[in-house]
C-alpha cells in the first residue's frame, strides 16, 4: 500500500480513537488530541478535516463550556482552513511539470493566493489545501497544455543547531521525512544528544524533546508536525561531567607528578 494511503488510513484510526474517547470523558481528554488531527498535520485532505470537525461538533455537545468553547474556536480554524486553502502569500512552491524546464522551478505565492508561472495566466490558490496542490495544478495547466505530468510541493526554510554536521538554514520540502532534514544537514554529530532535540518557533518551544523523539520514531513528516519558514530544530551537545573531567585530567597528572618527584630524588642521592 502506498506510504500516503496507510497515512490516511492512520489518520482515521486516531480521529475515531479520539470520538470514542470524547463519548467517555466529555471531551476533556480528546481535545488536545483533536487539536493536533485538525489543525497541525499539513497533508490532511479535505475529508479528513471535515470528519475532524464533524467529531468535535460532536464532542462539544456534551462537552462542558469552557471546553465547548474550545472545540467552537477549533471548528471555527478548521473552517477557515478549508475556506482559505493552506498556501499565504511568501510561500514558496516546488514545482515539476515533465518535458516543461520554464515549468520546472521554485515559485512564490503572490500576496492575492495566486501563483505567477511563465507563459500561463496566473493560477489562483485560494481555497487549495496542500493535498490538493498537485492535482489542482494539473488541472489548471490542463487547460494550456496536453496532458500534463505534474508535481507539486511545499516548500519551508528551517535552521538547524547544535550538534549537526552542517549547522544553518535549509530548504525542504513539506512531505520529506524530519530523519532526511537531519541527514541533509550532516546528520547529528558524535557528541549529539538526539533525544534531548526539539524545535522552536520564535522564543517558544513548539515541539519538544518527547514530541520530536516520536516524530522522528514514527517517520513524521514536515508537514505532518506543522513546521514554517523560520522554526529551529535544536540537537543539543553531549556536556561532559565536570567532577569526570578533572579526575581525568589528575589521573593523567600524577604519574608525571611520580615521575619528576622520583627524578628529582635520583638527583639529590
Amino acid at each position: 500500500m502506498h506510504r500516503k494511503d496507510l497515512m490516511r488510513q492512520k489518520f482515521r484510526l486516531q480521529l475515531l480513537l479520539v470520538v470514542a474517547a470524547a463519548l467517555v470523558t466529555g471531551g476533556r481528554d480528546a481535545l488536545g488530541a483533536q487539536e493536533t488531527l485538525g489543525t497541525q498535520r499539513r497533508q490532511a485532505t479535505r475529508a479528513e478535516l471535515e470528519q475532524a470537525i464533524s467529531a468535535a461538533e460532536t464532542v462539544g455537545l456534551t462537552a462542558d463550556e469552557k471546553t465547548r468553547q474550545k472545540l467552537d474556536a477549533l471548528v471555527f480554524s478548521l473552517k477557515q482552513r478549508l475556506r482559505n486553502g493552506d498556501f499565504v502569500p511568501g510561500d514558496r512552491l516546488l514545482l515539476t511539470v515533465v518535458g516543461d524546464s520554464t515549468l520546472t522551478d521554485t515559485f512564490t505565492v503572490k500576496p492575492d493566493q495566486r501563483l505567477a508561472l511563465p507563459d500561463i495566466p496566473e493560477i489562483s490558490l485560494r481555497g487549495v489545501l496542500d493535498s490538493e496542490l498537485g492535482p489542482h495544478l494539473t488541472r489548471e495547466l490542463s487547460k494550456f497544455l496536453k496532458s500534463p505530468q505534474v508535481s507539486a510541493t511545499g516548500l519551508i526554510r528551517v535552521s538547524l543547531s547544535g550538534a549537526i554536521g552542517r549547522p544553518g538554514f535549509l530548504t525542504v520540502p513539506v512531505d520529506q521525512l524530519i530523519t532526511d532534514v537531519l541527514m541533509s544537514a550532516g546528520g547529528p554529530s558524535q557528541n549529539a544528544v538526539l533525544d534531548k532535540a526539539y524545535v522552536k518557533r520564535a522564543s517558544d518551544t513548539f515541539l519538544d524533546k518527547k514530541q520530536f523523539s516520536e516524530a522522528v520514531r514514527t517517520g513524521r513528516t514536515v508537514g505532518d508536525v506543522s513546521l514554517r519558514d523560520g522554526d529551529e530544530i535544536i540537537v543539543p551537545v553531549q556536556t561532559t561531567n565536570r567532577l569526570g573531567m578533572w579526575g581525568g585530567l589528575l589521573g593523567a597528572l600524577i604519574p608525571i607528578i611520580w615521575i619528576v618527584q622520583g627524578r628529582g630524588r635520583n638527583r639529590t642521592v
